[in-house]
């Protein structure tokens, strides 16, 4: 495919930029124009040129009409004539209008001379009567001097006047081209690069949809890897679950000490490889996307038990002393997956096993701002290496062939703590111990007390559900007390439930009913525990929907 010069976009962007600014130029210099056009026409030099020419012509004749009948009303219009013409004259100091009129008149005193001559008769025509009609005939005289010299002034200003708006018309058909011309070729460009750049955008769509199916292929490779791994795990846990439980059979008969030792040895092993089998498909179920987490109640400190009885088995074949403390105030019950953070501290504390010559590993647990906290601490043996730290943390962009399964344990604890959101860090004790820091949400469980009622008529399951669920923070139900009740318990195996719910509903209004077993009437509980032997189901249910 070929590549799109990186230059093509700027360039473009340049062209338009330059096009407009061309055109707004032109545009400009019409405007202009059109705006001088109309400040000769709004000026109309000619009409005022015109005028001056009329009413020189129009007091000449109403002195010529006074010479012959020189009665008042002749004398009034003589004078209103005068004072018009001179009112005429008087523009050539004013304003633009009288510039120009100047300079239409520069190099002939037109304008000047007949000024001048109305000033000096001024006296004249005030002091106008019937004894004066002898001195008209003078006055006409050179009045007719000067009208000759007015008309010739507005043949000048005629001229003048036309050549000036042809000439404005010619540069406002010249910018016009012009203009017309810069947006042609400005389209033109513009379509240019307008196509320039659909190409180049459907080069990018076609380079993104070939990225997108090489994704999807690699996507696809990814998950059909997943899918084998998973595959293949659940092919292995089968067999294997075959051979450990001869193993626990084998070990409820009567064997000799060695053989009891080789028995050990051989579960321990089943155990480590459950493990393995149990992280492979945690692993291909975060490849994919489908690894949920089971938000529930449990106890820490049986956490903190299965994680000591994992380190005891991976341990068995070393001298290393494994301890696993677990702090006074830490909560009895706290939220969380129990599965997935077992997985976490084991994976973590084996891998740290396997990593050096201790001869101890002590793992403390404790609570801490509504997170479980484990610290792994090595100490009396060689500190773990470098790279297997850098391995764990997720540090290392050299993944060694030769360490290649002992990169397997941190792949997967890496995953997991980011679906659970927990923190891995590294530090030093007070003893100068590396410390390997993990932490999880597992925030407290937030009830002091629950009140149970148990509604069952079989002495044996009552015995074994009060046992299920004993606590010091359980609380059973003397059936006869009118005490309100927190859970309402019943045993759907051995009574019915509809005409007993309803009263039950009626004495507990605000309590949660669950059913041991499958209730004829589902939609009369709360929650359903399907199998009654179903113990930690059942603490789940009670101490669980309680527990926020």
């Amino acid at each position: 495919m070929i590549r799109t010069s990186p230059l093509l976009r700027p360039a473009a962007l340049v062209v338009v930029v330059v096009m407009a600014g061309i055109s707004a130029l032109g545009f400009h210099s019409i405007r202009k124009d059109i705006e001088n056009l109309q400040v000769i026409s709004r000026d109309n030099i000619l009409w005022s040129a015109t005028q001056m020419e009329v009413e020189l012509l129009r007091f000449q004749r109403s002195l010529a009409y006074y010479a012959t009948e020189p009665d008042e009303a002749a004398l009034d219009d003589v004078h209103a004539r005068f004072d018009i013409l001179w009112s005429r004259f008087a523009l050539i100091t004013q304003g633009r209008v009288g510039q120009l009129l100047r300079q239409y008149d520069e190099g002939h005193g037109t304008l000047q001379t007949i000024s001048d001559y109305l000033r000096e008769i001024d006296p004249f025509i005030l002091a106008l009567g019937p004894e004066s009609v002898n001195g008209l005939q003078a006055i006409l005289q050179d009045m007719d001097a000067l009208q000759s010299d007015m008309r010739l002034y507005s043949l000048r200003v005629v001229r003048g006047d036309t050549a000036a708006a042809s000439m404005v018309r010619d540069r406002m058909r010249s910018s016009a081209q012009l203009t017309a011309s810069i947006a042609l070729g400005a389209l033109v460009i513009s379509l240019l690069t307008l196509f320039l750049i659909m190409r180049d955008n459907r080069r990018q769509r076609e380079m993104a949809a070939m990225s997108q199916r090489q994704a999807e292929a690699a996507e696809a490779a990814s998950q059909a890897k997943s899918r084998f791994l998973t595959m293949m795990s659940h092919e292995l846990r089968n067999p294997l679950n075959g051979v450990l439980g001869p193993l626990a059979l084998i070990g409820q008969s009567e064997i000799g000490e060695r053989q009891m030792r080789l028995l050990e040895r051989a579960k321990q092993s089943g155990r480590i490889m459950m493990r393995m089998l149990s992280g492979l498909l945690d692993y291909g179920d975060m490849q994919d996307g489908r690894l949920v987490l089971r938000e529930e109640v449990f106890r820490p400190r049986g956490l903190a038990e299965e994680v000591g009885v994992a380190l005891r088995d991976a341990s068995a074949d070393s001298e290393a002393r494994v301890t696993v403390t677990v702090a006074r105030d830490m909560p009895d019950m706290v939220w969380g997956d129990m599965d997935r953070l077992t997985q976490i501290f084991v994976y973590l504390a084996e891998y740290v096993l396997g990593s050096n010559a201790s001869t101890e590993v002590e793992v403390a647990f404790s609570h801490e701002d509504e997170h479980l906290v484990a610290q792994i601490a090595v100490a009396n043996g060689d500190a773990v290496p470098g790279w297997k730290l850098d391995l764990l943390m997720g540090l290392s962009g050299d993944t060694r062939r030769s360490f290649a399964s002992e990169a397997l344990g941190p792949l997967i604890v890496r995953g997991l703590l980011g679906t659970v959101r927990g923190l891995l860090s590294l530090a030093e004790d007070e003893a100068g111990r590396r410390v390997i820091r993990v932490a999880v949400p597992a925030r407290r469980v937030a009830f002091d007390k629950i009140r149970i009622h148990l509604e069952t008529r079989s002495a044996a399951l009552e015995t074994l559900y009060r046992a299920a669920l004993r606590s010091d923070r359980v609380n059973f139900l003397d059936p006869a007390a009118a005490e309100p009740a927190d859970v309402v318990l019943v045993d759907s195996t051995s009574i019915g439930d509809a005409t007993l719910i309803g009263e039950l509903r009626q004495r507990f209004p605000d309590a949660l009913f669950v059913s041991i077993g499958l209730p004829a009437s589902p939609a009369y509980f709360d929650e359903i525990v399907d199998a009654p032997n179903d113990m930690a189901r059942l603490r789940e249910s009670v101490l669980g929907r309680l527990a926020s």
